[in-house]
């Protein structure tokens, strides 16, 4: 499979959503950790709260990086 410069970026810029993807996930996990340690029920609920937003946005971010390397994949091979 032979790819285009345009394609080894595009590559690139996909890892990269993937990595900022997961990064989002992992500080999600390490931020709302504290709140779950205090037995108050709306700093365990707002803990919650921010986790599914995060663990929510960090999952769209993965995939939009991975629907981007198979669409470049696909479509170095069509081309070739």
């Amino acid at each position: 499979m032979e790819l285009s410069p345009e394609e080894y970026g595009a590559y690139w810029r996909a890892s990269f959503r993937i990595a900022a993807g997961l990064l989002v996930i992992m500080i999600g996990q390490t931020a709302t950790a504290p709140l779950f340690g205090y037995g108050n029920v709306g700093a365990t609920a707002f803990g919650v709260f921010l986790l599914v937003a995060l663990v929510l946005a960090g999952s769209f971010i993965t995939v939009l990086g991975v629907s981007r390397v198979v669409r470049t994949a696909v479509d170095a091979e069509m081309r070739g």
